[in-house]
């Protein structure tokens, strides 16, 4: 594949969207001029071994292999590791965005990624095996939706007023990355989680929620817990103690009266009627 657009004066190329389970050793090697390769270990174990160094890699490890950086990579023989992984070229460009700028500055970057990170790199290898009119636009807009993240990830105390974003957009992306959050992991995730992804106070956070969504982090969390609970006793044979636990609740009394509150019934009544 290849696909190739423009991102304010910045010529941006995708030339591999690819998931796979690597069960080989990927010999030293490194990438040309202008080259990105972006590694997403979403499953497994392995070796990361650069010029000077070795890494361990594990699931949610993420890393960037610029270029002229070597590197080699040594799947786990007991637990090989499952790798997305993205190759990208970004020629330089006298009118540079402030996002791409700060993406490009590195030509090595190895940490732990987060949700929105995972998330997009997953929703491209989808987009990447569908035959939709719109493929490449998604995911040329889904691109730029992950350098925006990654600099984030490099500048984590400097890309909220670094980067190039209005306020604007800037608090679109992050009422972005809650959706993600709440659907990932919405028996867990706590406004402090919210707030330290997108380097804000929490009560800067709770303002971007009220702005955004016209509601508190604690309903949105609880509507989210309840989206859960509902698909899961749809979809599966579960007591109420155990889908309370994996709402995040305490109690089965307490994740039964919650769940009255929103539908007006118990989860047993609930699941009653769906057989009706």
């Amino acid at each position: 594949m290849a696909i190739t657009f423009h991102f304010n004066g910045n010529k941006i190329q995708i030339f591999k969207v690819f998931s796979d389970t690597l069960t080989e050793i990927v010999p030293m090697h490194s990438h040309p001029k202008n080259g990105y390769e972006l590694h997403l270990i979403d499953d497994g174990k392995g070796i990361l071994e650069t010029a000077d160094k070795k890494y361990n890699l594990v699931k949610n490890t993420f890393y960037i292999t610029g270029p002229n950086t070597l590197h080699k990579q040594t799947p786990d023989t007991e637990n090989p590791m499952h790798e997305i992984c993205i190759y990208l070229k970004i020629p330089n460009s006298k009118n540079t965005d402030r996002a791409v700028e700060l993406f490009t500055s590195k030509a090595f970057w190895i940490g732990k990624s987060n949700a929105a990170v995972r998330h997009i790199f997953k929703t491209m290898v989808e987009e990447n095996e569908s035959n939709g009119l719109l493929k490449e636009s998604i995911l040329s807009s889904l691109t730029i939706r992950l350098i925006v993240e990654i600099t984030r990830l490099y500048f984590p105390d400097e890309t909220s007023s670094a980067s190039s974003l209005s306020d604007g957009d800037l608090n679109e992306s992050r009422s972005w990355i809650l959706d993600q959050l709440l659907l990932e992991d919405c028996s867990n995730v706590t406004l402090d989680d919210f707030a330290k992804n997108m380097g804000v106070s929490p009560r800067q956070a709770e303002r971007i929620i009220k702005d955004y969504y016209g509601s508190s982090f604690k309903k949105l969390r609880y509507e989210a817990k309840m989206a859960m609970a509902a698909t899961m006793l749809e979809q599966e044979n579960i007591s109420a103690q155990e889908c309370a636990v994996r709402c995040g609740y305490t109690s089965a009394s307490a994740f039964i009266t919650a769940f009255k509150h929103k539908y007006n019934e118990t989860p047993k009544a609930y699941r009653e009627h769906l057989k009706i």
